[in-house]
């Protein structure tokens, strides 16, 4: 028990060491000894739980990846927009988390995994072959990635219900399209 709260402790001591640093310069500028530092640990200690500052970065996303993907499944008989609402306003709670990973300094591609849970939980785009339902959500999922960084890096001033009805009715209205030709399947 009491090396378990040591493992948690350790690793969120490192963790929060790795963010602060990632708000000041680039990952790939980030060493392993400057989280050791910053997280007072030797080095054997960060080796003992990640084997690198991506692979620490990747987990971090991993673990709000996961958070998110909880939200999707408890939100499984709403409609797209609402779904979007509880992932928006869980970013939003841990905003300056969400800035850091998307800045320029960490993940450019955070966003876009963050919205392939979306897919791969909902699959909005039921009624076309499976071939035009992945292009349809490559094609979905740039724009609306690029929307949700571009909120996120503004530091989320918008309101969350304003923007996921816009991307939900976005998404609706992409598929409805899709509906009224069958020839397009």
């Amino acid at each position: 028990m009491i090396s378990d709260a040591r493992v948690r402790y350790t690793r969120m001591v490192i963790k929060n060491s790795f963010m602060e640093l990632l708000k000041k310069q680039p990952v790939n500028k980030i060493t392993v000894k400057d989280v050791c530092e910053m997280a007072e640990i030797n080095r054997a200690t960060f080796y003992k739980h990640y084997t690198d500052c991506f692979d620490l970065l990747k987990r971090i996303e991993d673990e709000q990846i996961a958070e998110l993907q909880q939200l999707i499944q408890e939100s499984q008989h709403k409609n797209i927009a609402d779904i979007f609402r509880k992932m928006f306003d869980k970013i939003k709670e841990d905003g300056d988390r969400y800035i850091t990973l998307v800045s320029d300094n960490g993940d450019s591609t955070f966003p876009t995994r963050i919205l392939n849970i979306c897919y791969e939980q909902t699959n909005p785009f039921l009624n076309l072959s499976e071939t035009k339902r992945e292009w349809l959500y490559y094609f979905s999922a740039c724009g609306c990635s690029g929307v949700l960084g571009r909120w996120i890096n503004t530091g989320m001033k918008e309101d969350v219900s304003e923007l996921s009805k816009f991307i939900g009715d976005l998404l609706t209205k992409i598929n409805t399209s899709f509906e009224i030709d069958p020839a397009r399947r």
